[in-house]
């Protein structure tokens, strides 16, 4: 049996207190309640050929709709959200399960991955391994996997400490992968250079660090990775190939003011919190970095 949906949700944006809630629905009555309290919402409906093209229903080009509110709050707890598109229905959190086309490419790339791991039973390190924000990456893989996790700071999770700058490991391994690492390193060609010399020829590596997001953990924040980017780090003089590059996480740029240098449109251009790669072992690198990174700059992490 298929299930026909007669209503979709395209974005669901909270920028301090303003929500923006937009999508289609047959016969919408969009509300929203916070804490159990509906939120005073401006609803304008939006002319959606696309979707009467669709469901071959000239009459479905009115169901498009987009919806403005102010939140009660800027410290917003997303349990406390409740949405419907009909007066008396309830969609608990409309954000927790969308998941956007990009989403969906990032998530098959990751997968590819995790299914390399786990099928060739081969060993694995780990670039940033400390649960620094209560995240661990371990339980992807199976407890037979031999599993190295490498850090700049002892902690959970951690079997070697030492700077992916000039790892302090003197074996190579089948695979390898590093999650919100790389925006960290100073020089992340460098790090490349030194994974290729820890990764088997045909080891493949998964990289994914930040397209846009806000500064964390300064003043040791450095870069942001578009999906081209990682070509110029993972290629033939660094020993690698690109099997795969995606975004995750749309997202949208909000200036807070855009009075001058012309930013009036620039929420409507596309931008991503999350960028990553899949890439293989292609031979030894062509080619040396030998400035020491502690000779540019203090590398002393001191963020718990």
């Amino acid at each position: 049996m298929v299930v026909v949906k007669y209503e979709n949700f395209e974005r669901f944006s909270i920028v301090g207190r303003s929500i923006y809630i937009a999508g289609w629905a047959r016969d919408a009555d969009p509300h929203l309640y916070y804490a159990g309290r509906r939120v005073e919402m401006i609803t304008t409906p939006v002319e959606r050929h696309d979707v009467a093209v669709a469901f071959d229903d000239p009459t479905a080009s009115k169901w498009g709709f987009e919806c403005v509110g102010l939140l009660p709050t800027d410290r917003i707890d997303r349990s406390l959200l409740a949405f419907g598109f009909r007066l008396g229905e309830i969609v608990y959190d409309p954000a927790r399960d969308k998941i956007p086309m990009e989403d969906c490419a990032y998530q098959a790339m990751q997968d590819r991955f995790i299914a390399m791991v786990n099928e060739s039973q081969g060993s694995l390190l780990e670039i940033g391994s400390r649960a620094r924000s209560g995240n661990s990456y371990r339980s992807w893989f199976p407890d037979n996997i031999e599993y190295v996790g490498l850090d700049v700071s002892a902690g959970e999770n951690v079997d070697v400490v030492g700077d992916a700058h000039d790892m302090p490991i003197q074996r190579q391994f089948d695979h390898a992968f590093s999650i919100s690492v790389f925006e960290h390193l100073l020089m992340p060609w460098k790090v490349a250079l030194e994974l290729n010399r820890c990764l088997k020829l045909g080891g493949t590596a998964f990289i994914a660090s930040h397209g846009s997001f806000p500064l964390h953990d300064e003043p040791w924040d450095f870069w942001r990775f578009s999906k081209e980017a990682w070509g110029g780090l993972f290629n033939a003089h660094t020993g690698f190939e690109v099997l795969d590059a995606q975004y995750r996480y749309p997202a949208s740029i909000v200036p807070r003011f855009v009075s001058d240098g012309g930013f009036e449109t620039m929420n409507l251009a596309p931008a991503y919190l999350t960028s990553g790669c899949l890439v293989r072992k292609t031979g030894n690198r062509k080619v040396e970095w030998a400035a020491a990174v502690s000779e540019v700059y203090d590398l002393r992490y001191s963020h718990g």
